[in-house]
C-alpha cells in the first residue's frame, strides 16, 4: 500500500498541517504502509497556463520545466492520496490548488461519459488505478463549521475523479492550542487519535465511527468565546512585541 501525503502549507514542516500529517503517516507505517510526505513549498510548482500542451504537444508532459514531472509520477503511483492544507479563506491554499491544477497531464483530452457521475462528461485517465482520498486540515477558527466549503470541495473532487473519499481529519483552533502548555494533554490525545486513524485506514480501509466523531468535534475546550479571548490576547502580544522591537531599533 503506497500512501502519498501532500502538505500544501507554505510553512512546510513548521506548520500544524505537517504536525498532523506526520502523526497520521506514523500510524500508517506501523500498519505496514509505504508512505511519503511531500512538502509542496519545497518544490517549484508553476501555475497551470491552460495551454493544453500536455494534451496535444507533449502528451502526458507539461510544458513547464519545473518539479511537477517528478511529483506527478509519485502522485500517479499512490494508492491513498492525503491532501493536507491549513484553512485559507475557508478553502485550500493556493499552493495546493496549483498542484491539483497541474495534475492535468494525467488526463487525456478525449470527452467521455463519466461512469462515476452519470449525466456528466469526463476526460479518461492515462493511468488506470483506483485511488482513495483523505483530507487533513487545521484551522485558526475554533468552530468546525468553517471547514464546510473545503470539505464539500474535496468530496465533490473525489467523486468526479472516481476516487473513494475516506473522510477528513479536522483540527479547529489548533494553531492556538498547540502553542499553549495548558493544552498539552489535549494535543497529546489528539495526536494519538490521528496515529490510530492512520493504522485503521491501512488495516481496515476506513476510520472507525468513534474516531470520525472525534475529528468532527471542536478541539478547544472552553468554547468559542474563551477561544476568541485567548486568541485576541495572543494577537495583541505579537503586535506589542513588534512595536517594542521598532522602538529599540
Amino acid at each position: 500500500m503506497k500512501v502519498l501525503a501532500l502538505d500544501g502549507s507554505p510553512h512546510a514542516e513548521k506548520g500544524c498541517t505537517s504536525h498532523i500529517l506526520k502523526n497520521l503517516l506514523s500510524g500508517m507505517q506501523e500498519a505496514g504502509a509505504q508512505t511519503e510526505l511531500l512538502e509542496l513549498a519545497r518544490y517549484k510548482i508553476n501555475h497551470c497556463l491552460g495551454c493544453f500542451g500536455c494534451w496535444v504537444k507533449t502528451p502526458g508532459k507539461c510544458v513547464h520545466n519545473d518539479d511537477m514531472g517528478v511529483l506527478l509520477e509519485k502522485y500517479a503511483g499512490a494508492d491513498i492520496l492525503v491532501f493536507g492544507t491549513p484553512l485559507y479563506h475557508f478553502n485550500m491554499t493556493g499552493l495546493l490548488k496549483d498542484f491539483i491544477d497541474r495534475t492535468l497531464p494525467i488526463a487525456e483530452p478525449w470527452f467521455v461519459s463519466n461512469s462515476d457521475n452519470p449525466g456528466l462528461s469526463a476526460h479518461p485517465c492515462r493511468y488506470q488505478k483506483t485511488r482513495s482520498i483523505l483530507l487533513v486540515s487545521p484551522a485558526g477558527f475554533p468552530e468546525q463549521g468553517n471547514f464546510r466549503p473545503l470539505v464539500n470541495w474535496f468530496k465533490e473532487y473525489a467523486q468526479i475523479e472516481g476516487c473513494k473519499y475516506l473522510g477528513e481529519i479536522l483540527a479547529a483552533g489548533m494553531p492556538i492550542i498547540i502553542h499553549h502548555e495548558e493544552f498539552k494533554e489535549i494535543m497529546r490525545d489528539f495526536d494519538l487519535a490521528v496515529c490510530q486513524a492512520g493504522k485503521q485506514l491501512i488495516l481496515t480501509g476506513a476510520i472507525s465511527a468513534d474516531l470520525k466523531e472525534r475529528f468532527s468535534r471542536e478541539l478547544f475546550p472552553g468554547g468559542p468565546e474563551a477561544f476568541r479571548k485567548l486568541g485576541n490576547e495572543n494577537w495583541q502580544k505579537m503586535i506589542d512585541e513588534v512595536k517594542t522591537s521598532r522602538q529599540i531599533l
